[in-house]
């Protein structure tokens, strides 16, 4: 039988690599292809990084859960909530290529552990210095969100991560295609047009 301090870490993990799917095709197609910055992890690095703060993420509130203490209830129903609006942006991000919403979500998401952690530490600091990776990593992505917003900012509606989507969906969903090569040719225009001072 698994011990009960294990099922935390294990939903954890499970619960987050529940976007895996979404992430890898993604990441695999239009993710590839849009502006980021040069200092951006690559794409092998996420998946043993997000399995190691899920678990460390499990751990920590396997002991808020098995303190006993009288603010056990508040500080799990709130790690509930951190970890909902957590798993939520992967779709909202990979899915959805709002990357603002995203932003939007992490932001949020820091901010909540700024009442989360202390509430931990007062009832088992171990479990706030579980979560000292994960808050690291946190601002760290948050800072790439924000980078590839503004490398890819949204013009009438749509950026480039939703313009290269329909491209790729408009063929067989990984390779160029003829729809991806006009639209380069028409990036290389505007670009030459924009230098010429045209």
């Amino acid at each position: 039988a698994i011990p009960n301090w294990a099922l935390y870490p294990l939903g954890h993990i499970v619960g987050g690599m529940s976007n895996a799917p979404v992430v890898i095709r993604t990441t695999k197609t239009w993710y590839k292809r849009i502006p980021k910055p040069s200092w951006t992890p690559p794409n092998f690095v996420f998946s043993p990084v997000w399995t190691t703060l899920y678990g460390l993420m499990g751990l920590s509130v396997s002991r808020i859960a098995a303190s006993g203490s009288t603010s056990t209830k508040l500080a799990t129903q709130l790690w509930a909530f951190h970890y909902a609006l957590n798993i939520s942006w992967a779709p909202v991000f990979f899915g959805f290529r709002n990357f603002r919403l995203g932003l939007i979500i992490n932001f949020f998401l820091i901010a909540s552990l700024g009442y989360i952690l202390p509430l931990f530490h007062s009832i088992d600091p171990l479990s706030a210095y579980l979560q000292i990776p994960y808050v690291i990593w946190l601002i760290s992505a948050t800072k790439l969100n924000q980078t590839i917003c503004k490398l890819n900012p949204m013009l009438g509606g749509v950026n480039k991560a939703m313009i290269l989507a329909d491209l790729y969906a408009s063929g067989d969903g990984d390779g160029y295609n003829d729809e991806m090569l006009q639209y380069d040719i028409k990036m290389l225009q505007n670009a030459a047009a924009e230098y010429a001072g045209v």
